[in-house]
């Protein structure tokens, strides 16, 4: 059974969903980029992101919005992932982000804190991934319509893989390191990557390094 287990999980740990809004909040699944802004985006903004592990690669459709104060933002989404072997699975995820703060620097350093949870399934095996760590964003102007924000952030990634009535859980230490371009105020493209502490062949989690693209589209400001 832990053979069967092992074998799902690699399925899993692998695939490279991206479930959350890229620009702001990261995806919640293992193999995939936990990006994180410091600054929140006020208003209703929609994303689709890409990602790639070194086995496996998925897409997604994401929401987020945060309040004309941008004193936190919520984000979910959902999409699917495909391994090089095994089938398309589906998958979703949520999150939530806190700016401790948006204005040292006047405006330019960034410090926040965020978590997030996400989970998939495929027939009797089921994960779920739950991240929580903080952020430290650097951002400044481009011209008059443009703009670049670049980021880091440490957190704790925990791991859960079920298979019947079975279960294995592992927490790793990982980061990662992104960047946030403002092509015009209403349009966003986002590059990362995420590296850090590897599972070991077994228990569930990150089996190294994923990178991540995304692109975000704010429909209108926070009321």
């Amino acid at each position: 059974m832990i053979a069967i287990m092992s074998r799902r999980l690699i399925l899993f740990s692998a695939g490279a969903l991206s479930l959350v809004l890229w620009r702001e909040v990261s995806a919640q699944l293992p193999g995939v980029p936990v990006l994180q802004n410091a600054f929140a985006n006020p208003g209703l903004t929609i994303a689709v992101n890409y990602g790639q592990s070194d086995e496996s690669k998925g897409y997604a459709g994401a929401l987020a919005w945060a309040p004309a104060s941008a004193r936190f933002q919520v984000t979910g989404g959902f999409g699917a992932f495909k391994p090089d072997q095994g089938d398309r699975a589906w998958a979703w995820g949520g999150g939530a982000s806190v700016p401790i703060t948006q204005t040292m620097m006047a405006g330019k350093l960034g410090i926040g804190a965020f978590a997030g949870v996400g989970g998939a399934s495929e027939e009797d095996a089921s994960l779920l991934h739950v991240p929580a760590g903080a952020s430290i964003s650097w951002r400044t102007r481009v011209g008059e319509r443009r703009g670049i924000s670049i980021y880091a952030a440490p957190f704790y990634s925990w791991t859960r893989v079920s298979f019947d009535d079975e279960s294995e859980s592992k927490g790793l230490f990982r980061a990662s390191v992104g960047v946030d371009v403002a092509v015009v105020p209403s349009l966003g493209i986002t590059v990362g990557y995420e590296f850090g502490q590897k599972a070991d062949d077994g228990p569930p989690g990150a089996t190294g390094g994923s990178f991540g693209v995304g692109v975000s589209y704010a429909l209108r400001r926070g009321q």
